[in-house]
């Protein structure tokens, strides 16, 4: 059904899930969980426990006449919807709506639960039953999509919810995900992208035997893979650009800005408290030269290279530069 409210118009099975906070979506706003130039994640009383809003804000004659015909909220919603009909476990959805260039949707809160991308930096890779369970889950998520020919063209470990104590998993920023009458190559490449950063922790030979001997792939593993890392490289290559100016803003999900220093993010993208700077190496660098090294830490990474050192603070000191270095740290929420 439909109902209208704060000059919105909401589609839900249970009106209630917007109660109290859809008279005031301002209210929401102002106090985001998570935010971006267009896109705002916010916390809200409704429904049992609490739910999520989306909000996604275009300004704009096209965007609010394409969100009267397609709305990006509603096709999440109905991804979740279809996730849930072929079994594979997702956030509940359980409104969205629109008013304008505006569009949201709403899913039910899932507390206790974290990213299942900062579950397996922080405990799952130092540990070996933790990593086999890790693993389980996203090599069944990866065959569930298979099996019911659903492609997924942003899957990630960050797009997936772990709640540690009972292993149980959820996908979550659903949109895109579609079913097909058979998926070709690509379409398996992106249903496995969550395999990649892993190189980082997991030598490349083990990915590989462990995709082997799951019912994923019709052809041999090892080139297959081989060729997903070539094909990732060159799309990181052809990117970069992008990526450079989001690294070098100081406001982005790389890094910060405090004053003169830019601060380096962990690797699932939060900022998370530095080590003491006692316990960093400190070298003073020419502006340039300092640069590069910054940069190129992070595009190591991207690539997947496990790094024996990082920068973490990029300090600016007019044509001087100091880079604060951490190494030598086992486990580190930083490489």
């Amino acid at each position: 059904m439909n109902v209208r409210r704060g000059g919105w118009t909401w589609f839900t099975d249970d009106p209630a899930v917007l109660e109290p906070w859809a008279d005031s979506i301002g209210d929401l706003l102002a106090h985001p969980v998570k935010k971006n130039a267009v896109r705002s994640v916010c916390r809200a009383a409704g429904g049992t426990g609490g739910c999520f809003v989306k909000i996604e804000r275009k300004p704009g004659f096209w965007n609010r006449l394409r969100n009267r015909f397609f709305s990006k909220a509603q096709s999440e919603y109905k991804s979740g919807r279809l996730l849930l009909e072929c079994g594979i476990p997702c956030a509940e959805y359980l409104a969205w709506g629109r008013c304008g260039a505006s569009s949201a949707v709403v899913s039910r809160a899932l507390d206790g639960w974290i990213s299942a991308l900062k579950y397996w930096y922080t405990e799952a890779r130092f540990d070996a039953g933790k990593k086999q369970r890790w693993l389980d889950v996203f090599f069944d998520l990866t065959f569930r999509f298979r099996e019911n020919s659903l492609t997924h063209p942003d899957f990630h470990a960050g797009n997936v919810l772990l709640n540690p104590a009972t292993n149980e998993h959820a996908l979550i920023d659903t949109y895109g995900i579609r079913r097909k009458n058979r998926l070709d190559e690509q379409d398996i490449r992106d249903i496995l992208s969550w395999l990649l950063p892993l190189r980082m922790d997991v030598p490349e030979d083990e990915l590989i035997q462990r995709l082997d001997r799951r019912r994923i792939l019709s052809q041999a593993a090892e080139p297959f893979f081989r060729e997903m890392v070539r094909l990732n490289n060159v799309r990181l290559d052809r990117d970069w650009a992008k990526r450079r100016r989001q690294i070098l803003s100081g406001n982005s999900k790389f890094s910060h800005t405090e004053g003169n220093r830019e601060i380096r993010h962990s690797l699932w993208h939060e900022p998370v408290p530095l080590p003491e700077e006692t316990e960093l190496s400190i070298r003073e660098l020419d502006m340039p030269t300092a640069r590069t090294e910054w940069l190129e830490s992070f595009r190591r990474q991207l690539r997947g290279e496990k790094l024996d050192a990082v920068p973490l603070i990029f300090e600016k000191n007019g044509a001087k530069a100091r880079l604060f270095t951490l190494s030598g740290e086992k486990k580190s929420y930083f490489f």
